[in-house]
């Protein structure tokens, strides 16, 4: 389901807008049932109420004890349906929570699938900002926005109906005010769709420009041209000070005209309820039904308008929501029909075969075009050339990451294209050039290699990756937290932990991105053991330029121009 839910320029929501918007709460029926009945057993109080009143009131001045008896009977339901109104309450808020928690899964599960070009060409804070704050925000629809719309026109609509039904004349002069007042309301509440938009707009660049100052902590200090993220940041913040302070004046305007509405109707209703009385024209209790019913009708009218502009929220954030939902996930099999499957060409004894790989980030500018690599079951190739060569591209080829444009790929004598991504990845060790450690425990990082890895195994990777000795260094050793992107422990030290998540990996393809660059001479050397106890019998490709990496190949690789040439 393609396109916006809300069309700005049409100001209109299609049929298939609020199709796409109620798929953002799947099983959700209870709720929805809950948010119509809830109103319905308010209307149903506040009419039973004003029947009371009617009732009683007649019963008295008629001395009526059929009537008196009635009442009675009236204000029994009205205490039931009291009773199981709480009941309903605490049914529709649970339902919330657990739309809430199937709603954030759909988006992260979503998230976590899609191509590494979504997130190249999106800032992480756009992303966080939608499932985090996006996300959280739609609650406010399901707990708030929603029944903020449904209940007033429930409440204003049944309670005129009743009016009506009690006396037609002052019935059409309450729908007449309450037509008036809705179209004044939809006129005024229409600039809030492209308000609520630039507001989520500027309030993405805020938080863009926030993430960049705490990732960038220490250049903001050292260098004072740096400062000018921090003016950004300012700039940002009081762009976002301005156009919330405009939708405010905006809503003020709104609520202004909701209340001179709802107060005009209740002084016209009751001085035309009081004259036909005096006329004999309505008997008292009918008037004081009317004006107790008239509640119902300004409490339409004081909230239509304000609570339309709320509900435009709820779109507006629902299209944020979309703009992850809607991009296409990475398929299981990187398969197209238009590259040429060259199967006759494979070997069993080929650990890596690239042939004629053509490849393009965009069709302006092709970053492979036609490389040809092969790596023997066991052996090692090296990967030279100048930076921006594509030498980081072909390890992203061979991780799945993005698709060929042309050419094939094959990894220990199968075709790229025929495995699962996950069966893929299983079959590669990998070490990037800037280790990423996650906010836990060194054990759990190494441990992220392979879930199933016993501590035995985990010291044993640590070893053979020469990182046991500072981790025991540590008053806490493998149970030593490495803090944020592991910013505690210093380049090296998680460059050998992440070669020990590769060591534990256990795969037959090991992939090194330049994976020494971060180390000193002496961790350089002493890691470079633990790669080559690593690589063994295992086809390795490495990314280097080190000369030490370089002469312990069986075959290098230089890559330039799009092509790559054995050396």
């Amino acid at each position: 389901m393609k396109g916006m839910v809300i069309d700005m320029n049409q100001g209109k929501i299609t049929a298939a807008g609020l199709k796409k918007y109620l798929s953002l709460f799947e099983k959700s029926g209870v709720y929805w049932f809950c948010t119509l009945l809830i109103p319905i057993t308010e209307v149903f109080v506040s009419s039973t109420n004003a029947l009371f009143y009617q009732k009683i009131i007649n019963a008295v001045m008629a001395s009526d004890m059929a009537l008196f008896k009635a009442a009675l009977w009236l204000s029994v339901v009205v205490l039931a349906a009291g009773m199981a109104k709480c009941f309903i309450t605490y049914t529709y808020m649970y339902h919330i929570r657990r739309i809430m928690a199937r709603l954030r899964m759909r988006v992260m599960t979503h998230l976590f699938h899609l191509p590494m070009s979504y997130f190249e060409g999106h800032h992480t804070a756009d992303s966080i900002q939608k499932l985090c704050f996006n996300v959280e925000d739609i609650k406010t629809s399901l707990a708030n926005r929603h029944s903020q719309f449904i209940r007033p026109i429930i409440v204003g609509v049944s309670a005129i109906v009743i009016i009506l039904l009690l006396d037609p004349v002052i019935g059409f002069m309450v729908l007449a005010l309450s037509i008036i007042s809705v179209r004044i309301n939809m006129v005024l509440s229409k600039p809030l769709r492209s308000m609520a938009v630039r507001i989520q707009k500027v309030l993405a660049a805020c938080t863009e420009s926030l993430t960049d100052i705490l990732a960038g902590i220490d250049i903001i200090k050292m260098f004072p041209g740096a400062e000018v993220m921090v003016t950004r940041y300012s700039d940002a913040n009081a762009d976002v000070e301005t156009q919330t302070m405009k939708r405010f004046r905006r809503m003020s305007d709104v609520q202004a005209v909701e209340w001179v509405f709802g107060f005009l109707s209740n002084i016209v209703i009751l001085l035309i309820g009081v004259f036909m009385s005096f006329a004999g024209l309505v008997d008292f209790g009918t008037v004081v039904a009317i004006l107790s019913l008239q509640d119902m009708v300004s409490f339409f009218l004081r909230n239509i308008g304000s609570a339309w502009g709320s509900l435009i929220d709820s779109f507006v954030l629902a299209d944020r929501v979309f703009e992850i939902l809607d991009q296409p996930v990475v398929p299981e099999r990187y398969r197209k029909d238009d590259i040429e499957m060259n199967i006759s060409s494979l070997k069993e004894d080929y650990g890596i075969v690239m042939n004629n790989v053509v490849f393009s980030y965009n069709e302006s500018e092709k970053v492979l075009n036609g490389v040809n690599i092969t790596v023997d079951r066991g052996k090692t190739a090296a990967l030279v050339g100048e930076s921006g060569a594509g030498k980081s591209t072909i390890v992203k080829l061979l991780l799945g990451f993005y698709p060929a444009d042309g050419g094939t790929i094959s990894i220990l004598g199968k075709q790229l294209s025929d495995y699962t991504l996950d069966e893929l990845r299983k079959n590669i060790a990998y070490v990037p050039q800037d280790a990423y450690l996650f906010t836990t425990s060194i054990k759990e990082n190494i441990r992220y290699g392979r879930l199933d890895a016993s501590d035995d195994e985990i010291i044993e990777a640590a070893k053979n990756a020469y990182a046991h000795e500072f981790i025991m260094a540590f008053p806490n050793g493998y149970e030593t937290m490495v803090g944020e992107r592991g910013e505690s422990l210093s380049g090296g030290q998680r460059q050998r932990i992440a070669i020990a998540r590769a060591f534990i990996r256990n795969a037959p393809i090991f992939l090194l991105d330049e994976a020494t660059s971060a180390l000193d001479s002496e961790s350089e050397q002493l890691v470079q053991k633990g790669i080559e106890t690593l690589m063994g019998e295992r086809t390795t490709l490495v990314v280097a330029h080190r000369p030490s990496t370089i002469e312990k190949a069986d075959m290098i690789y230089v890559v330039g121009s799009g092509k790559a040439h054995q050396s």
